[in-house]
């Protein structure tokens, strides 16, 4: 063997013998990343997230309250088909939108 194939192979042993442990040690940890506490009874708190209903107007109708990734291509479509169609070509690689989906009759 060459000294590099040596290295390689003493490097790959440790990095086998201190990954068990850490491995070990993180599926035993918690979600959040501590570990549980010894009197820890399971129980978990859980927080609800704050609805959105208070930030959207009283006279926002339910057509008006879409998901947030849609904001763009909403505010696009109200602008007209050109703006909709620009929209959609601008973001065809992040959304791939379809402007039939969109547009006005």
């Amino acid at each position: 063997m060459h000294l590099n194939q040596k290295r390689l192979v003493l490097l790959s042993g440790a990095v086998i013998v201190f990954a068990g442990p850490v491995s070990l040690a993180y599926a035993a940890a918690e979600p959040n990343g501590q570990t549980a506490a010894p009197n820890d009874t399971g129980a978990r708190v859980v927080l609800a997230e704050q609805s959105n209903a208070s930030a959207v107007d009283d006279n926002a109708t339910m057509a008006d309250r879409y998901p947030d990734y849609q904001r763009g291509v909403r505010q696009a479509a109200r602008e007209g088909n050109e703006a909709l169609r620009r929209y959609i070509w601008r973001t065809r690689m992040i959304y791939n939108f379809q402007f039939r989906d969109f547009a006005r009759e």
